[in-house]
C-alpha cells in the first residue's frame, strides 16, 4: 500500500489557532488522505527544534501560518525553504503586511468566519502541489470510461479531476492502488471516474462489464 503523505503545519502556538489546526487536521486527513502534524503533536524525545526540523525534512508539504509575524514561524519556514519543501502560506492579515521577502509568494488570506472559502483555496493549492501523482491515473480512468461507454452503448460523463482525486485518495487509504497490470486496476478506477457512480443501475452495469472484461 502506498505510504501516506505528510503535511506539517508551522504556526504560532496560540489557543485560537489551535482550533484552526485541529479543524484543518481533520479536514485534510479526510479529504486528501494526508497525515497532518505540528511540532507539538507527538511526545518529545529530543529538543523541540531538532524535532521540528526532522518533521519538516520528512514532510511532503508545509502549511505556514504567518499571522502576527511570529519569529519562530519564520525560522521554521526558513528551514523548509532551505530544504526545498513546497509551502502554502496562510494569514489572517492583509498579505501586503507580510515581510518584503515573502510578498513574492501567493497567500491564502483567511477569515475564521469564512471556512468554506479557506477550504476551497487549500484544496486548490494542495491539488496543485500534490496532484501530479494522480494525473496518470486520471488519464487511464478517462480512457477506461471511454471504452466502457463504447462497449455498453452508454454516454456517462467523467467526474471532475479534483473529485476523482478525492475518490482515489479515499480508496487508496482503504485498499491501496493496484498496479496497472493487475486485474483489480480497472475495478479500482472505473467507479471513481464515472460521475454517476452512486447510481445503482450504473453500479450494476459497471460490475457486469468489468466481469465480462476480466
Amino acid at each position: 500500500m502506498t505510504a501516506k503523505r505528510t503535511c506539517f503545519f508551522v504556526m504560532p502556538f496560540r489557543p485560537e489557532l489551535n482550533f484552526v489546526f485541529l479543524y484543518l487536521q481533520r479536514y485534510l486527513e479526510d479529504r486528501h488522505g494526508l497525515v497532518v502534524r505540528r511540532g507539538d503533536t507527538s511526545v518529545l524525545t529530543k529538543a523541540l527544534m531538532d524535532k521540528v526540523e526532522d518533521e519538516i525534512r520528512a514532510a511532503d508539504l508545509i502549511v505556514g501560518d504567518i499571522t502576527d509575524a511570529n519569529p519562530n514561524v519564520f525560522y521554521e519556514l526558513g528551514i523548509a525553504h532551505a530544504l526545498g519543501k513546497p509551502v502554502i502560506f496562510m494569514t489572517q492579515q492583509a498579505p501586503e503586511s507580510a515581510p518584503v521577502d515573502l510578498r513574492q509568494f501567493e497567500f491564502i488570506h483567511y477569515d475564521l468566519a469564512s471556512a468554506d472559502q479557506l477550504l476551497g483555496r487549500l484544496d486548490n493549492a494542495i491539488g496543485h502541489i500534490l496532484g501530479q501523482g494522480y494525473e496518470g491515473l486520471f488519464d487511464d480512468a478517462v480512457a477506461l470510461l471511454r471504452q466502457f461507454n463504447a462497449d455498453t452503448g452508454s454516454n456517462y460523463l467523467p467526474t471532475h479531476a479534483d473529485e476523482f482525486q478525492a475518490r482515489v485518495i479515499r480508496g487508496e487509504r482503504v485498499e491501496g492502488i493496484p498496479e496497472r497490470d493487475e486485474p483489480a486496476y480497472p475495478e479500482f478506477l472505473l467507479p471513481k471516474i464515472v460521475a454517476e457512480s452512486t447510481d445503482i443501475a450504473v453500479i450494476r452495469k459497471m460490475d457486469r462489464w468489468l466481469g465480462e472484461s476480466a
